[in-house]
């Protein structure tokens, strides 16, 4: 059996790491090591975590300090032994058979394995469940004489029920829950991004020659920021979610792998729309109220950068259109 290790880390607040540890142990049946980063928590609630896992064998708390997510994991790398490494979001929670799944789709010669994940309604009105990510694939469009990437997900928003249930291969993956081979994962670079550090990684493992695999049969929630946040968790988010922090990461993808992203005012965009959403939600609004501030916010204030009508179709598939199909780094700048 594999040994496994799982690391919660907080991807855009702080609340929610107790439900995630609950989730994880009641619905995990086999031995794992569980280490939780601590980045900076309240005092009050990184306590409570300590008591969920006192006495729990093979659980620690690491404090690190307010870093972001990728500096945390550069971090915590040396102290992975297991055969398996398991990234959960502390905003996130798996559900009942979750795991041996994944470990069957690394065993069976996949670099990474990535569950169905399925984001619970928030910030965007829908159905109480639909899909965050099944396949996804990375495509390159021309505009005025420059090449960008797009991320596709495939089967956007589409409710479990329509969703196809067979394994297949990914190009990108999300780290609200991802599995790994630990061996693969301590010999390739940590890129210092808060955004699209999951496809620099990915992009690294296509240039290896590894492959990403969906494994539907494993599936993983997250709370898609409809949840009230804390003013601690506003603190982090907006550090996580900074312009500055984004801009590096844009930058440092660009001057690693020769691409700018297509949607890059989009994500600036996204990230302001979040910070008045949780404010609204802070000063008490219900979900329906906070998105039409939102709304406002985003016609007053926010910039867009679409000048193509359907940029997708648009598009190539990248690796298509790249010599013997895969990648080539440019660079190793912005690596941790």
């Amino acid at each position: 059996m594999a040994s496994v290790t799982v690391l919660i880390v907080p991807r855009d607040r702080y609340t929610g790491v107790l439900e995630c540890i609950d989730a994880l142990y009641e619905h995990t049946t086999q031995p794992f090591q569980l280490i939780v980063a601590d980045l900076e928590y309240p005092p009050a609630l990184i306590e409570k975590v300590r008591a969920r896992l006192d006495g729990v064998p093979d659980a620690e708390v690491v404090s690190l300090g307010l870093i972001t997510p990728m500096q945390a994991l550069a971090r915590l790398r040396d102290k992975l032994t297991s055969d398996v490494t398991v990234w959960v979001d502390n905003d996130s929670q798996v559900t009942p058979g979750w795991l041996p799944p994944l470990i069957e789709t690394l065993e069976s010669g996949a670099a990474v394995a990535s569950p169905l994940i399925l984001e619970k309604e928030g910030v965007d009105a829908g159905a109480p469940l639909r899909n965050h990510l099944y396949t996804s694939e990375i495509r390159v469009v021309n505009v005025e004489g420059r090449d960008y990437l797009i991320e596709d997900k495939k089967y956007r928003r589409e409710v479990p029920e329509r969703l196809p249930r067979e394994r297949a291969e990914i190009e990108t993956f999300e780290l609200h829950g991802v599995a790994f081979r630990t061996s693969v994962l301590k010999e390739i670079e940590i890129p210092d991004m808060v955004v699209r550090e999951h496809i620099d990684i990915c992009m690294q493992l296509k240039a290896r020659g590894e492959r990403v695999v969906a494994e539907p049969r494993s599936v993983v929630l997250f709370d898609n920021l409809g949840t009230r946040m804390s003013r601690s968790d506003m603190r982090f988010f907006f550090f996580r979610w900074s312009r500055e922090l984004a801009e590096k990461s844009h930058r440092n993808f660009e001057a690693r792998w020769g691409y700018p992203f297509y949607s890059e005012q989009s994500m600036y965009n996204w990230a302001f729309r979040r910070k008045v959403f949780l404010i609204a939600r802070w000063l008490g609004l219900p979900i329906a109220l906070a998105n039409k501030a939102t709304g406002v916010a985003k016609r007053l204030f926010c910039k867009d950068w679409d000048p193509l009508q359907d940029p997708t179709a648009a598009s190539q598939h990248l690796y298509t259109v790249l010599p013997e199909h895969r990648p080539l780094r440019r660079s190793s700048a912005g690596a941790l």
